[in-house]
């Protein structure tokens, strides 16, 4: 296809303000077409000692380990050299630069798997988790990042050596693939999904802004075909990647070939930006959630000790520590929840631990703090109490009373509330399912005195699972559904669902039950004003709890 004067003019301009002129663009592409042996040795060594930087880096948290990676990596190369081939319609730069590409992030993955399997721990640490959620800001940055690398490409110079490393920091592309890695070694496959996903956004943007950039410099002018056949006959023997690129040829001299070369890396990106957007959504509902729950959490009655707050994927998960009574808490608790839902869209997990006096905090925090070694010397001073540490060992008591919970014999377990009294722990949770037993209460509460080297004691209330029928059970199972209905009321997930006898119609006296109205008027009056209470009509009064909203038959 060829342009007009006035373009190419336009074209040679360009291309010698950035550094490269019009006679040396021969000499960029055949450097990129040519392969020696030991080009593609130290290409594979440089890349695998990458992969093993990056990958040790990844699993210290270390980011200047992390980064010397970036620097070794040679996966830049390859990429640059597949947006020319798209730019001058050069079947056999694109066959070897996705082909090698391709080979890469397969080599990478693999051996980083390998490595961290071998690893004896799997933390997602911070390094980790940071490439594992790409935006549109990503896409960004790494569209910025690859015009630096495109310049640079251009004036293969000392002059742009800060440039070349500057981008190979900016543009990631082995610790992404390192991170995927891991995902796949540790099967944590969300996280090889998001890190395998910012590659492909920094690979992308690369290919697009080459082969836009190689194409207004004026690369296309280039007679590439003198080119390639050199090339081919620095070759011993056919390979792969010339065969393939005889075909390719044919789909690149088409009339529409150079738009499909266009096409190519632009439809990647399309396909990209609509996960790289749902990102950035999500990036930006957890800066308000976070500004929402900083809000709420201020405006809570009495002095908040400490808050911890955890916002990802619309969940919230949120920690208090609050100075006061169990009271106190279970009203902090609603009016969170309440507040930070109706702010957010998102039913918050929000545990709220009661602190009824300063001093019984510090007073087990001295518990917990093992006491010094003797020495000859006078002991140092005991530590001052922490928050933090108290925190943890009331959020221990809480994971540790989940992990131990029966729930084969006593239900799912619904809240769990820890609070502190005098030098012990006051363990309650509510549970759904059977009553506990009194020896199995007593086995978790030495479960966590052992864990934690403290009194704890704890108490439980069963929401029954049962059809509970008030008019074969009597006040027995009336009582059962009032002492139900306290613990159901703090747990928002818990419904009950109500049947009341049908009342007999007017002209029927004689038929009336005497003992059918009497369960259905007490169960009435019993749950006038309670909150989450499905009613219907049916032939016997019956009350069912159960967990979401009730269902047709319950």
């Amino acid at each position: 296809m060829s342009l007009p004067r006035t373009l190419l003019r336009a074209q040679d301009r360009l291309a010698s303000l950035l550094g490269c002129e019009p006679e040396a663009r021969s000499a960029v592409i055949a450097e990129m077409l040519h392969r020696s042996p030991r080009e593609v040795t130290g290409y594979w060594l440089q890349l695998v000692v990458a992969t093993g930087i990056a990958t040790l880096g990844l699993a210290l948290g270390s980011t200047a380990v992390v980064i010397g990676a970036m620097l070794v990596a040679p996966l830049m190369g390859p990429i640059v050299g597949l947006g020319m081939g798209l730019a001058i319609g050069s079947p056999l730069l694109v066959v070897r630069g996705a082909g090698r590409v391709a080979m890469s992030v397969a080599l990478v993955i693999a051996l980083s798997a390998v490595i961290t399997r071998l690893l004896p721990f799997h933390e997602l640490n911070p390094e980790l988790a940071a490439r594992t959620k790409p935006t549109a800001l990503d896409l960004g940055t790494a569209v910025f990042c690859a015009i630096a690398g495109v310049y640079a490409a251009l004036r293969p110079s000392s002059d742009v050596a800060t440039t070349a490393a500057g981008t190979s920091i900016g543009i990631s592309l082995v610790p992404p693939l390192c991170a995927s890695g891991f995902g796949v070694g540790t099967s944590m496959f969300h996280v090889a999904k998001g890190a395998g996903l910012l590659f492909l956004t920094n690979f992308v943007a690369i290919v697009l802004v080459g082969t836009l950039a190689f194409a207004l410099a004026g690369f296309g002018q280039v007679e590439l075909a003198e080119l390639e056949t050199r090339e081919r006959d620095t070759v011993k023997k056919a390979t792969i990647s010339i065969a393939v690129a005889t075909v390719l040829a044919r789909l690149f001299r088409s009339p529409g070939g150079p738009w499909l070369r266009i096409l190519m890396p632009v439809a990647l990106l399309a396909a990209l930006f609509s996960p790289l957007r749902q990102g950035l959504d999500e990036v930006a509902w957890q800066i308000r959630a976070r500004g929402a729950i900083d809000g709420a959490v201020s405006a809570v009655p009495g002095r908040v000790l400490q808050s911890r707050v955890r916002v990802e994927r619309h969940q919230i998960e949120l920690v208090i520590f609050l100075l006061g009574g169990q009271g106190d808490a279970d009203a902090a608790r609603e009016t969170l929840r309440s507040k930070i839902a109706g702010d957010t869209g998102v039913s918050p997990r929000i545990e709220v631990f009661a602190v009824t006096d300063a001093a019984e905090f510090e007073t087990l925090e001295r518990t917990l703090v093992s006491p010094p070694t003797p020495v000859p010397e006078p002991p140092p001073p005991a530590p001052a109490p922490s928050i933090e540490r108290v925190a943890t060992a009331l959020e221990l008591a809480t994971a540790r009373v989940r992990s131990a919970w029966p729930r084969k014999a006593a239900g799912s377990l619904l809240l769990t509330e820890v609070s502190l009294a005098e030098d012990r722990l006051e363990l309650h949770v509510i549970h759904f399912g059977a009553r506990l037993e009194d020896s199995a209460r007593e086995a978790l509460g030495r479960v966590v005195s052992d864990e934690l080297g403290v009194e704890a004691t704890l108490t439980a209330d069963a929401i029954p699972v049962d059809e509970i029928d008030l008019q074969r059970s009597g006040p027995a199972g009336l009582a059962r559904v009032a002492s139900a209905l306290g613990p159901a009321r703090r747990v928002s997930s818990i419904q009950a669902c109500v049947t009341l006898a049908r009342a007999p119609a007017p002209t029927n006296k004689s038929k009336s039950d005497p003992a059918k109205a009497a369960a259905r008027d007490a169960l009435s009056a019993l749950i006038a004003g309670e909150p989450r209470v499905s009613m219907t009509e049916g032939d016997r009064t019956t009350v069912r709890f159960v967990e979401g909203p009730c269902e047709a038959g319950d």
